[in-house]
């Protein structure tokens, strides 16, 4: 028997293929993780706590929108290009063709929802959200194309898009902080050229591939967009379980207090990532997988390797979790430690819950994966509705 990270030579073909995925997606994800600590210690630093908490609410709800936005195409496309043999063009083709229509539709619904949820705040934070608004579309063009490199088992590529964004965005903002140009407004037109750029990227790497002639087909629109749509309720309702604390936050509270939350949660992100770095391996190849006694051995090595390792890495922030954010985001975001700790405890569940979902989206299950998640949402909403007035800031955790 091998392990999920360790597969030895003889191993079944299965077992090696999710090995590597695992491997090389999690050092990604320790990377991004890094480049995140990087980037929200300069936005903390930079900005303060009202500017950090300023450039959330421009950047949140366009985030927010663009990953509603996808409607599981990215599920769909890894699901439906791994378990292809033949006509790789007219998938990437049906795919870009949903990922443009999904994109005119929920951009226009970007540029009008983002004034109304912003109206509490000055008018160039609403300026800045809607020339984020970009993200919507040029997210959607980079993930579902990285799903198709997902799908063929190209993990190196696919995890060099993953890193590319990252890099960028620091860069970027490493220039703004030199130059005397670090600024709400800047930062958001940086950020957004770097999702331009990383599209272009994920495109050129796609071409690459030798999928013949690139076109759409109208019954494998229907059958990617089926796919998708039964994955995505569970997407969402996660997706929102995140991030309606936020969404909440920078509607009715202060700028300084969404900056104190924001700053608190970036330091619970590790968890997640290896969930989520343990689910774009599970996904591709438990559908490439063709008995269910092989999908049910996979299954278990990868949920009890994502509880286990999601739980060592969570420990030393609920423990120590002030030290942390004074030393790297500085003592003004102290009081944000309870709910560093809180969240660290729900990052657990979440990572493990994230592999949890792949696994039956490998084994053609969308709709199961969703129906928690939906379960989940109503209580968050009942949570904060009834949480966040008794208990601010700690009651939203």
């Amino acid at each position: 028997m091998t392990s999920v990270v360790g597969a030895t030579v003889d191993a079944p073909v299965e077992d090696r293929s999710a090995a590597r995925a695992v491997k090389l997606t999690l050092r990604a994800s320790l990377i991004v993780q890094v480049l995140n600590m990087v980037s929200g210690i300069e936005l903390a630093r930079g900005l303060g706590v009202s500017g950090r908490g300023e450039l959330a609410a421009a950047m949140l709800w366009p985030s927010v929108i663009g990953v509603i936005a996808t409607l599981g195409l990215e599920e769909s496309m890894i699901y439906h290009v791994a378990r292809a043999r033949t006509a790789l063009g007219r998938l990437i083709g049906s795919g870009l063709a949903l990922c443009a229509a999904q994109s005119l539709a929920f951009t226009a619904l970007t540029l009008a929802l983002v004034p109304i949820a912003l109206h509490k705040h000055p008018s160039q934070t609403i300026v800045s959200g809607l020339i984020y608004s970009t993200f919507v579309s040029m997210n959607m063009v980079a993930v579902t194309l990285n799903a198709v490199l997902n799908g063929l088992h190209r993990y190196g590529w696919y995890n060099v898009v993953r890193l590319s964004i990252g890099f960028g965005v620091v860069a970027s903002q490493t220039v703004l902080l030199a130059t005397g140009a670090f600024s709400v407004r800047w930062i958001v037109i940086a950020i957004a050229a770097c999702y331009v750029a990383n599209a272009v990227f994920v495109w050129a790497l796609v071409r690459r591939v030798g999928a013949g002639r690139i076109r759409a087909d109208r019954a494998t629109v229907r059958e990617i967009f089926g796919y998708g749509i039964r994955s995505h309720a569970g997407t969402t309702s996660s997706f929102l379980n995140q991030r309606l604390d936020q969404l909440v936050i920078s509607a009715f509270l202060t700028a300084r207090q969404l900056g104190l939350y924001v700053v608190a949660v970036t330091l619970t992100l590790l968890p997640p990532l290896l969930g989520g770095s343990v689910a774009a391996a599970a996904l591709p190849n438990m559908a490439a997988l063709d008995t269910h006694e092989e999908q049910i051995l996979l299954a278990r090595r990868l949920v009890s390797f994502t509880l286990i390792a999601s739980a060592i890495l969570a420990l030393p922030f609920i423990v120590l979790a002030p030290l942390f954010v004074k030393l790297f985001f500085g003592h003004a975001f102290v009081a944000g430690a309870n709910i560093t700790r809180i969240t660290s405890v729900a990052s657990i569940t979440l990572a493990t819950n994230r592999v949890l979902e792949a696994v039956l989206r490998g084994v053609g299950r969308p709709l199961a994966a969703g129906l928690a998640e939906i379960v989940a949402l109503g209580t968050t909403v009942i949570g904060l509705a009834t949480l966040l007035p008794a208990l601010g800031l700690v009651g939203a955790a």
